[in-house]
């Protein structure tokens, strides 16, 4: 339907032509096309003209068109005489007036048939001959026809010249009545004329309309296209959703059993600390008997309250001490907050950066747009060159008829020769017109590089954001550097308080711990799994949107959303982060807390450990210092690059005043143009007056005419197979075009694809290394049990059976072969990726290959279609947009890849914390080791004290009398130790007085009770050394020696 509309509408342009333009040049009947495709078809003239003297008779020219053989008409060259012209005038007109009625009937008719052709009312009736010019005709006819017919040469002429003449006058009244009929019949065409335009103006609401409509449908024909195939990938997509939905569970599953067994272990530990519970009870019990033995041989109650006061009073310093501490330790957290305030004062920085960018790519657009008016501008450069070309044309052609009438008529030789003298007038008018178009393509140049020279400079611009960035990142990498070292004092510090704790409370403590982070873990990992649904439905949403929006609009779209989701995610993950630094800072104060509480109940505590401790707390405040003088200059430099940001936008601001600038300079050029279009009608008016002044010499070309629009015909034929051959060309265009957006919509889902496998398999390596790192517990565990089985073999204990090893045995089994499994499938996931990256791979040598065909049918369109610069100008704009909104994706994916860096870094961090409370455990399991070594120590420690003990009595008891006087001396050296303040002093004549208040036993028997152990055995030994020489102190050395 549309082909057969558009040939009616051919032809109607023909008959229009044909008939409404009779003052138009001939080179001229083929016009150009609503889509700018002009068919220019010349037609030329080639006189041959006979002498006058050698034969009357003249032949027409070869009429020529392109592609087309070249045709000879004749006709004759008789004279016809002036009544026949004028009947040739008054038939003329009544042939208008009957084409006129017909031509209304035609339009009427034909409303809801036919369409209106692409020619305006006005171009029709421009070539109709009004009143005044038909008047003026007749007036130089009948002026000039003395003239003309005084010089002809043949006597025959002459005497029927003087008879015409007779009969002139005799025409000239019937001439009056013609006149009057045709002042009415101009005024029935100015009403046809009102009625016309009003019709051309509905036709062309309609045409408007039809065209909208073929263009919507057009479009929902593309749109259910891309819904199909955008719903066969929803269902590949949710195919493999489950297919790693099920991995996942099957993962999950294997956590399960990794979990069970860690609770098995736990459960066995519970029952090794309940083993220890009943040693110790029974150590106390030992002691209780020990004590009770010894209250009847001590008598000084009062020296022990003294000491324990004493004790209480260094004790509460100790608290004091510890609230010091804990002061410092608040300032620390207050500048961990401070840190992270500075932290989202950077997001914030970021923030502001990425509206810069989007203010830079308005910039862009801008531009665009004002490249877009200036290819408008050369568009109708182009359309005023043409038309120029056609008044060329139409010179030309009267050149022609003016050297055909040169043979006929030397009288008119002259006028000739001033209208060739005119003529060449307006041809250096031309050519000044020429001079100054090329001065004007001149500027446009200088104003396409001075735009390129402003894309430098931006792009410069942009390198400079580029590395204010890298040295943020610098920046933030010093900051995590810093949080790090200051991380590492705390574990040092923790390690420090950890050992002055007791081994059996720090037991308890620890498993206190491994339970509370134990519950962490299972919440951390509900939060992810929380994430992970939450993630699903987002996707599913973008899935539905994009269904709804354009390509290229769904493709913009869809970026924005997935940046909005990895930003939400990078906060949840850092709030996370947050509240899991703050749990742990509760969870290490109030184990400090629990340790002082415990210290206090204890009182065991030195002058030596508290200098120590104070040391430490020197050291730490120097730390401290030295980190805040460091986060001093990273505010400086902050407060620095905010400075760089405020004089980056005074640039900006400097580059939009002056695009302003380039935008005066257009519009000073569109008044050059207007003037110069001015120009261009002024010279469209004097050839008009020229074109009048040979008004005769169209009256024989009309009859031309007939003969012209036989190849008219053929003309359209041509011109109906070359808009099918157009219309073609476009339908295998846009066709390519789908099929190449198809193809960039399925590269960018499978790069969606790739990256939800790389986040699955980095989930994996994650599960791995937990599953080696539990390993590597349970086999320090195993070899603390290994210890323990050896020592009680040494000490000659029965041998205890082993069923406990093979458990652990059984235990690595398993986890090995979770972690062979895990492994398989992460190859099969790698393998996965190879395969999808290979997909990749051949759907860009596809497009590729498309664009190659692209440019070889770009060439044959060159070959086929003259007029190819206009679609190479839409092209290349088309292009361009193309390589904007790959710059835009590409400035997108950058992001995308930072924030995937930012992930890392969590994840990074994260990882760190882990391995921050294995480490814990790994402390806790040694500590439990040397509790273990310590026990068994402590246990022959107290077997040779008892021997000893006994030993002691045995000889105490024997030798009482006759080492009286020996005992003596031992006794002035001991009361000096015994003193309150603890310092020794010397022997003299007081410290003989008070060894004879004192025995010996009962002064080394209250030590042993009062004491703790390294001082008990401190004790022991100063003894052996300061009394060598008596008798009691050697027996009794000689007894430990026996014993061991």
């Amino acid at each position: 339907m549309m082909k057969k509309k558009k040939t009616k509408k051919e032809s109607s342009d023909v008959v229009n032509k044909g008939k409404g333009e009779g003052g138009n040049s001939l080179g001229h009947l083929a016009k150009e096309d609503k889509d700018g495709y002009a068919a220019t078809r010349e037609i030329t003239l080639e006189g041959e003209i006979s002498s006058i003297g050698d034969s009357p008779k003249r032949e027409a020219g070869n009429i020529s068109v392109e592609g087309d053989p070249p045709q000879r008409v004749s006709t004759a060259a008789s004279v016809a005489s002036p009544l026949e012209r004028v009947h040739q005038i008054v038939g003329e007109s009544q042939e208008c007036r009957k084409y006129g009625e017909s031509y209304e009937e035609e339009t009427l008719l034909g409303e809801g048939e036919e369409e209106m052709s692409d020619m305006s009312t006005d171009e029709m009736l421009s070539g109709m001959e009004s009143d005044e010019d038909v008047s003026e005709e007749v007036k130089q006819f009948s002026s000039g026809g003395e003239l003309i017919y005084k010089h002809f040469y043949n006597d025959e002429i002459n005497a029927l010249s003087q008879e015409i003449q007779e009969k002139e006058r005799l025409l000239g009244e019937v001439n009056k009545t013609v006149w009057v009929l045709k002042n009415r019949f101009v005024k029935l065409e100015k009403h046809i004329k009102s009625k016309k335009k009003e019709m051309a103006k509905r036709k062309k609401l309609v045409e408007e309309k039809k065209k909208i409509e073929e263009e919507e449908n057009g479009a929902c024909v593309n749109i259910q296209a891309k819904n199909h195939f955008l719903t066969k990938q929803n269902e590949k997509l949710k195919y493999e959703r489950e297919r790693n939905n099920e991995k996942i569970i099957r993962t999950q599953n294997d956590l399960m059993q990794c979990d069970h067994s860690i609770e098995e272990m736990k459960e066995k530990l519970i029952d090794k600390e309940k083993e220890l519970k009943e040693w110790t009870l029974q150590i106390d019990k030992l002691q209780k008997e020990e004590f009770e033995v010894e209250k009847f041989a001590l008598c000084q109650d009062k020296e022990i309250e003294n000491m324990s006061y004493k004790l209480e009073k260094l004790n509460l310093e100790r608290v004091e001490q510890e609230k010091k501490v804990n002061t410092m330790k608040t300032k620390n957290m207050q500048l961990q907050m401070e840190l992270q305030a500075n932290i989202k004062e950077n997001e914030q920085m970021e923030e502001e950066k990425k509206k810069l960018r989007t203010k830079c790519k308005c910039v862009v657009d801008t531009i665009n747009n004002r490249d877009q008016t200036i290819f408008k501008f050369e568009e109708e450069f182009t359309r005023y060159a043409k038309k120029r070309e056609k008044l060329t044309h139409s010179c030309k052609a009267i050149n022609e008829h003016i050297e055909t009438q040169r043979g006929k008529n030397h009288l008119l030789s002259d006028q000739l020769k001033r209208e060739e003298s005119n003529l060449s007038k307006l041809k250096r008018e031309e050519g000044k017109i020429q001079e100054e178009l090329k001065k004007a393509y001149d500027e446009r140049d200088i104003l396409i590089k001075d735009l390129d020279c402003e894309k430098i400079t931006a792009r410069e611009k942009l390198e400079e954001k580029n590395n204010l960035q890298v040295s943020l990142t610098g920046l933030e990498k010093t900051l995590h550097k810093l949080t790090q070292s200051f991380e590492e004092s705390k574990r040092e510090y923790a390690k420090e308080e950890l050992n002055s704790v007791e081994k059996n409370q720090l037991i308890k403590s620890s498993e206190q711990i491994l339970t509370e982070q134990n519950g962490k873990l299972a919440k951390l990992s509900s939060k992810i799994k929380v994430l992970d649904e939450e993630k699903f439905k987002l996707q599913e949403n973008l899935q539905k949107s994009k269904n709804e929006y354009t390509i290229l609009e769904a493709d913009m779209v869809g970026t924005q959303i997935k940046i909005k989701q990895m930003k939400s995610n990078i906060k949840k993950m850092e709030q996370e982060l947050e509240r899991q630094k703050e749990i742990l800072y509760k969870f290490d104060f109030q184990t400090q807390v629990l340790t002082k509480k415990l210290n206090v109940a204890s009182g065991i505590s030195t002058f030596e450990k508290k200098k120590k401790s104070q040391k430490k707390i020197d050291t730490l405040e120097k730390e401290f210092t030295r980190y805040e003088e460091i986060y001093n200059t990273l505010n400086n430099e902050m407060k620095r690059i905010s400075v760089e940001l405020k004089n980056i936008k005074n640039q900006q601001m400097c580059m939009k005043e002056e695009k302003g600038n380039i935008l005066q300079d257009t519009e000073k050029l569109e008044l050059e143009i207007k003037s110069l279009e001015s120009n261009v009608l002024t010279q469209n008016k004097e050839k008009e007056n020229v074109m009048l002044i040979e008004m005769n010499l169209k009256i024989e070309l009309d009859k031309m005419k007939e003969i012209f629009s036989n190849n008219l015909d053929s003309l359209n034929v041509l011109k109906k197979k070359k808009k099918e051959n157009v219309q073609n060309e476009k339908l295998s265009e846009q066709d390519m075009n789908a099929h190449v957006d198809s193809l960039k919509v399925i590269v960018k889902n499978m790069n969606d694809e790739l990256h939800k496998l790389n986040l699955q398999v980095h989930d994996r390596k994650s599960r791995c290394n937990n599953l080696e790192l539990k390993l590597d517990a349970i086999n320090v565990r195993s070899g603390e049990e290994e210890y323990q089985q050896r020592g009680e073999e040494e000490g000659g204990r029965p041998d205890r059976p082993d069923a406990q090893d093979n458990q652990h045995i059984h235990y690595k089994i398993k986890i090995e072969e979770d972690i062979s499994k895990l492994k398989q499938e992460i190859e099969t996931l790698d393998a996965l990726i190879e395969k999808e990256n290979q997909q990749v791979e051949q759907f860009q040598k596809t497009l590729n290959e498309i664009i190659q065909t692209n440019k070889s049918f770009s060439e044959n369109i060159k070959c086929i279609d003259p007029q190819y610069k206009e679609l190479l100008k839409k092209k290349n704009k088309l292009n361009k947009k193309c390589d904007q909104i790959k710059d835009d994706i590409a400035s997108i994916e950058k992001h995308i890849s930072e924030y995937k860096k930012k992930i890392n870094g969590v994840e990074n961090e994260l990882n760190d914390v882990i391995s921050d409370v294995r480490s814990v455990e790994d402390k806790v399991t040694a500590l439990q080791e040397n509790s273990r070594k310590m026990e068994g120590t402590i246990n022959d420690i107290f077997v040779k004290i008892e021997r000893a003990s006994n030993q002691l009595r045995g000889l105490v008891g024997a030798k009482k009398k006759p080492l009286s006087s020996q005992l003596g001396a031992s006794q002035s050296d001991d009361d000096g130790e015994d003193a309150p303040t603890g310092e020794p002093t010397p022997t003299g004549g007081g410290a003989e007085q008070r060894a004879e208040q004192v025995p010996l036993e009962k002064r080394v028997f209250k030590q042993i009770q009062m004491e703790s152990l390294k001082e008990k055995l401190a004790l022991l030994f100063e003894c052996f050394q300061s009394h060598g020489d008596n008798a009691v102190v050697r027996e009794i050395y000689h007894v430990i020696e026996a014993s061991e």
